[in-house]
């Protein structure tokens, strides 16, 4: 095991340090990082409600909900929530996932406490007008329309919908045309009633916001009536748990799937390989190695596919972060008249080759010096730093993001070695995708 280096330990608390959390009478968890010299607030609601929790047959019903969160609750009417932000000079934003369903406020420190007040009307006291709905299901309808153009999303959905059959991961977070016609105001005014319950909710905050946070957020939420009456929750009351689902095994042999996109469009390739939950210490292992195949233009398929002889336009690898097993994507986007096979081929073997032998101690320590560079990075925002706490206290726990981190860092070579042969071989279950123009031009 490598021992984690003061260095590394604190540019990771200074990153991102620890919250410190509060539970609230009706069951809310608040968590607040102090920033004090931060002229910014921000806030991020999260509700344990994603698309694993849609109905069946109201496929989308959470990202939908999503939507109606903007159209006006009990005290603020339609678009008065938006025009309060703007007066205020901050902004706001919501997206939605298999396993959550998250919103944001970002103000001046003098105005954030308007973000709790818009936060608790819209979780006790949502409008849901038929019209409203109506015309947000337009909305939609167009947005899942833009996903099935583009070409690196109709992919993707292909790819993950083989990978992961009846489970929700493989389903469009958005939902299918047909589940959305079905869905009317009294199934999201259920969803609502369901899940946005101060119990199955975090509430995260960074910035300047002072010594009362809690007394604030208890004063804001403290429970009104609600427009739709909230099931009866007594003391002993958990927020809900994620659907049961029996667990599928995991596929026995490689499959490809192939899609026509317009003509004169390049080759897109998207393997998909399953993969370990969030909090599993394979998890670290495998984002680890991903980077040794594509972060950095000293990566191992960069520098073979992207500079020395190139081929493609870009590659790239993640790892989905989620509390059940998830995916591994390698992703690459082929330049023209390069033929498919070859890029196929390569990407296949760079997998094998983590199979049979390690990384080379000086790769590792690139790999690991460039993912906590690349970390502290995208955690120098309040507004980051409070999504980072509301997601991992909601889907896992407060101290996941500096224990996930410290795996990363002090995985050994064998731990590494062990997790590739576990998850990475192409043969045991990969889903190869290819994207390819109308024609069929270049596909090998």
């Amino acid at each position: 095991m490598v021992s984690l280096r003061a260095a590394d330990r604190a540019l990771i608390a200074a990153a991102l340090p620890p919250p410190q959390i509060a539970c609230l009478g009706n069951g809310l968890r608040v968590a607040w990082i102090d920033r004090p010299a931060s002229p910014v607030v921000s806030t991020a609601l999260c509700y344990r409600a994603g698309r694993r929790h849609d109905h069946a047959r109201h496929g989308g019903s959470a990202h939908f909900l999503e939507h109606m969160m903007f159209r006006g609750s009990a005290r603020f009417g339609a678009g008065e929530l938006d025009r309060l932000t703007r007066r205020a000079g901050g902004h706001n934003n919501a997206f939605t996932t298999h396993d959550a369903t998250l919103y944001e406020f970002a103000f001046a420190r003098e105005h954030w406490p308007l973000a709790l007040v818009l936060e608790a009307d819209r979780m006790h006291a949502l409008r849901i007008d038929p019209d409203d709905v109506e015309r947000e299901r337009r909305v939609i309808e167009e947005e899942i329309a833009m996903y099935r153009d583009d070409p690196w999303d109709a992919l993707e959905q292909a790819v993950l919908a083989r990978l992961f059959g009846r489970h929700p991961y493989g389903r469009a977070v958005l939902g299918r045309v047909a589940d959305l016609r079905r869905t009317d105001a009294s199934v999201l005014a259920a969803f609502h009633q369901r899940h946005y319950r101060p119990e199955n909710a975090v509430l995260a905050i960074a910035g300047g916001a002072g010594e009362d946070v809690v007394a604030r957020a208890e004063e804001a939420f403290a429970q009104p009536a609600r427009t739709v009456p909230m099931p009866a929750a007594g003391p002993g009351h958990k927020p809900d748990p994620a659907p049961a689902r029996a667990p599928e095994a995991k596929p026995r042999a490689r499959a490809t799937v192939r899609i026509r996109r317009h003509a004169g469009e390049v080759p897109r390739l998207l393997i998909a390989l399953r993969a370990p939950p969030g909090d599993a210490e394979d998890h670290a292992c495998l984002e680890l190695l991903l980077a040794v195949l594509t972060t950095g233009r000293s990566s191992r398929l960069h520098r073979q596919l992207v500079d020395r002889q190139p081929r493609c336009a870009f590659v790239s690898a993640q790892v989905q972060e989620s509390p059940d097993p998830g995916a591994l994507t390698l992703a690459a986007e082929l330049l023209p008249g390069v033929e498919p096979a070859r890029v196929e081929a390569c990407v296949l073997e760079a997998l094998g080759a983590l199979v049979r032998t390690p990384p080379a101690p000086a790769e590792l320590r690139r790999a690991r010096r460039m993912m906590v560079a690349d970390w502290v990075f995208a955690h120098q925002r309040v507004e980051q730093q409070a999504v980072t706490s509301a997601l991992t206290l909601g889907l896992f726990d407060a101290g996941h993001p500096r224990d996930r981190l410290g795996r990363l860092l002090t995985a050994s070579r064998d731990r590494l070695h062990s997790a590739a042969q576990r998850w990475l071989d192409p043969e045991a279950g990969a889903v190869i995708g290819w994207s390819f123009d109308a024609a069929g031009h270049g596909d090998g």
